[in-house]
């Protein structure tokens, strides 16, 4: 999933989606042009925002050397994105000066960036502060940043990185050789360092990793609707108003004087300060929305999201041989309601997942999904049909793992338990702290080898740990579902299960190459790899979750959906 930045309900949601019926009939052609509309009018400024959470804090906001939402997040706020996107899926400028421009080679991507834009010591940001991070920065190999492949291309064999080049003070070009239709997604994530601050750092990793201009974020100017005030590990995240932000200068947004992240132990201390009215916003546990929604002062807002809960099969030698079997996979997913968890695992707050691609995503396709888990492919009859024409017609035991601690997670695994018996199934539960999942349940190796073990280490590779089942949750991106290759492709680095299907491989790639430049035979691409893997069943994928969030009812321009932060800089108190 690649990373959003400066939206201020990160902590409890990744991504926000509109209502799935307002995409439906989009097509992609049309869904990602540019909103002209006319500035908000300036509004008094006051007030300060006051998130609370009881997520975990940030790591750094060095954000180059992150790889966690929160650092993110933190950082995000005083530094904008190229572009980001309505709740339509529209594209909003922010510090380019219009949208990133694709050669009809489909090779050159061109980034003109606004003319207003500088330093916090009053010098310009210009073409060469951006094309100096990519290329001394985040390509380089001293500083390893974790995205790195994010940049990169396999080239005749070989891994190659984008060349990135200065045109003029405002404009640059990232140049690839090979074709991908979603790296511009990618290309609108761009933020820079200052190079006149990064040249001091540059070859010496420690140096730079204690930089106190990226620590303390004072070099970010106008860049941001706020600048850093203090950061109180465990505890608060503050942000001041920037006066001089470049969006505010017709509307003077930003609106609030501060922006506070609160850090709260546990959900129930974050929901008191909600109703208490001691913070402005969080996000609202499933069981707990009814109580909200009946509160004077309180606005509640339902909204999908992008992230979803799964079952999955361990494909590898150290799970049941069965496994293996795609009838075998389809049988457990005949018998397991996606319907019974959204009731009552999820109180409601879910819809059925049949692909990795959400409803909400322009390349969503229905035709031809196969639904298992549904009527009427809900059916307990069928299940062990399948297994005794597989050849497993005795009781058999499976493990079904998870994280400790995780409700919803511990709760699934309790009714799988329970869906499962009733074909001949039986199902022992381990749930262990997520630490220990990641080590030894997820991460595996070659057995009788010393590699350092991976979440993908090849078909050869099992984990520590032995396992049947786990329930887990991935995000997928609307935008480019195909960056789930990292999940299900056979050398995807996440695949920890080890799902392998050259059919699968060869659409992924293909929706990576020149001929889905055409977004009809994307559009054809995408629709293939969503039956394939509905009928497949590399995972059984459960549900897509709704998200409640929860603001004081004096807080104002809130437009909920996907992106539902996308202008929090116009959001003010009434």
């Amino acid at each position: 999933m690649k990373r959003i930045w400066h939206i201020p309900l990160l902590a409890a949601i990744c991504w926000y989606v509109v209502a799935s019926s307002l995409l439906l009939s989009y097509s992609p052609a049309v869904v990602f042009q540019p909103r002209e509309e006319a500035p908000p009018p300036a509004r008094e400024t006051g007030g300060a925002f006051i998130s609370g959470t009881s997520a975990g804090d940030a790591e750094t906001l060095n954000w180059i050397l992150a790889a966690d939402s929160a650092s993110f997040s933190y950082a995000g706020h005083t530094v904008d994105f190229l572009v980001t996107y309505d709740n339509e899926w529209r594209v909003q400028l922010r510090t380019a000066a219009r949208d990133v421009e694709v050669s009809e080679s489909g090779l050159v991507y061109t980034v003109t960036i606004r003319d207003d834009l500088v330093w916090s010591d009053g010098s310009k940001v210009t073409a060469e502060d951006y094309v100096y991070t990519l290329r001394n920065l985040m390509l380089s190999d001293w500083l390893n940043y974790p995205y790195k492949s994010d940049w990169q291309e396999e080239v005749g064999g070989e891994i190659a990185f984008i060349t990135p080049e200065v045109v003029d003070e405002t404009t640059f070009t990232i140049t690839r050789q090979t074709v991908d239709p979603e790296f511009i997604y990618t290309v609108r994530n761009l933020i820079p360092y200052p190079k006149y601050i990064a040249v001091n750092y540059e070859g010496d990793i420690e140096a730079f990793t204690q930089a106190p201009e990226f620590n303390n974020l004072t070099y970010t100017g106008n860049l941001g609707p706020y600048k850093f005030g203090e950061w109180l590990r465990n505890d608060k995240f503050v942000v001041e108003r920037n006066p001089d932000y470049y969006l505010g200068k017709d509307t003077g947004a930003p609106y609030f004087e501060q922006y506070i992240v609160k850090l709260f132990g546990t959900s129930a201390t974050v929901h008191a300060a909600l109703e208490a009215g001691d913070i402005t916003y969080t996000g609202i546990d499933p069981d707990k929305v009814s109580k909200f929604k009946n509160m004077e002062g309180i606005n509640v807002y339902t909204v999908p999201t992008t992230g979803y809960l799964f079952l999955a099969y361990n494909l590898r030698d150290n799970g049941w041989e069965g496994l293996k079997i795609r009838e075998v996979r389809q049988a457990l997913s005949l018998a397991v309601s996606k319907e019974l968890i959204i009731e009552q695992v999820l109180y409601g707050f879910g819809e059925p997942a049949y692909s990795f691609i959400p409803k909400v995503s322009p390349w969503y396709v229905e035709e031809g999904v196969v639904r298992y888990g549904v009527e009427p492919l809900l059916d307990e009859e069928e299940a062990r049909e399948l297994l005794v024409n597989a050849g497993y017609d005795e009781p058999i035991e499976l493990t079904l793992v998870t994280n400790a601690g995780n409700e919803q997670r511990e709760d699934i695994g309790y009714l799988v338990k329970e869906q499962l018996s009733a074909i001949g199934i039986e199902v022992e539960l381990k749930f262990v702290p997520w630490a220990t999942l990641l080590r030894k349940y997820l991460m595996n190796k070659t057995p009788g080898t010393d590699e350092e073990p991976r979440y993908n280490n090849g078909p050869e590779a099992v984990s520590e740990e032995p396992w049947d089942l786990m329930v887990m949750g991935f995000n997928t991106n609307p935008l480019s579902p195909s960056g789930q290759d990292v999940f299900y492709s056979t050398s995807g680095g996440l695949n920890f299960f080890g799902y392998s299907s050259t059919q699968v491989d060869e659409l992924l790639k293909r929706i990576k190459s020149e001929e889905a430049l055409d977004e009809e035979a994307r559009w054809e691409l995408y629709t293939e790899l969503s039956q394939l893997v509905s009928e497949e069943q590399p995972v059984d994928f459960l549900v897509f979750q709704l998200a409640n969030v929860g603001f004081q009812d004096n807080v104002k321009g809130i437009e909920p959906g996907i992106n539902m932060g996308y202008n929090y800089h116009l959001w003010y108190f009434e």
